[in-house]
């Protein structure tokens, strides 16, 4: 009888122990080695669109005559633009604002002397060659100030760019990768991870003493355009 207890107990420890060995033995994971590059491209594009900021000024003793001349003169630029034209809708207001002005002479109150309207437009055209036809067209109708100009790239141009930009940068991470595992004499496995960022960089001149000039001739500017991938091998 006490033989069978004796048997029982070295059963139970020994099937304790199997679980205890079952429960440490580590899980087979799968692992593998890797290989991190980046790659960067950069090309420069010829734009195909424009952005102008026409700029109107008036100064008046009282808020609302600043307002009122400063809408007259933006009625006739507008139309003025649309003559040349611009559609409507790229015709957009990038602000507004009416403030007084004041002199502060020293040890005494400060004095009013009037108030300003300032309305900005923002003119958009893909018709390079029209810069100056907008800006004579502007400054005759009233505008007082060209603030500056943005070259930059149409959404379907940049979209366009963007995929080459992209591939070229893949394409100098691929030979980053190639010549590593040459040189360390491993070979590259399949791509696990890929991640890209791109920008570009609109070209912006400032215009502002062109204001007072006729016959207005604006040379466009390439516009820069970059891309950056990240990619991950299995060696």
């Amino acid at each position: 009888m006490e033989n069978e207890k004796i048997y029982g107990i070295i059963a139970i420890i020994l099937a304790l122990g199997l679980v205890t060995v079952a429960v440490l033995k580590p899980a087979q994971q799968a692992q593998y080695d890797q290989l991190q590059v980046t790659g960067t491209a950069s090309f420069k594009e010829a734009p195909d669109q424009a952005t102008i900021y026409v700029y109107i000024e008036t100064k008046k003793d009282t808020a609302l005559l600043a307002q009122q001349e400063a809408s007259n003169i933006l009625a006739r630029v507008i139309q003025a633009l649309e003559n040349e034209g611009i559609p409507a809708a790229k015709i957009q207001t990038d602000t507004f604002s009416i403030y007084p002005e004041y002199y502060y002479p020293k040890d005494r109150e400060p004095t009013l002397l009037g108030y300003k309207a300032v309305y900005g437009l923002k003119v958009i055209t893909t018709d390079i060659n029209k810069i100056g036809n907008v800006i004579d067209a502007s400054i005759k109708a009233g505008a007082n100030r060209i603030n500056s100009i943005e070259f930059g790239l149409s959404d379907a141009k940049m979209e366009e760019v963007k995929v080459k930009v992209i591939k070229q940068a893949v394409k100098v991470a691929q030979v980053k990768a190639n010549a590593m595992a040459e040189a360390g004499a491993f070979k590259l496995g399949k791509i696990s991870y890929m991640n890209e960022s791109s920008y570009y960089v609109p070209y912006t001149r400032t215009l502002d003493a062109m204001a007072k000039e006729s016959a207005t001739v604006v040379p466009p500017e390439d516009v820069e355009i970059s891309a950056t991938v990240s990619v991950i091998y299995k060696i």
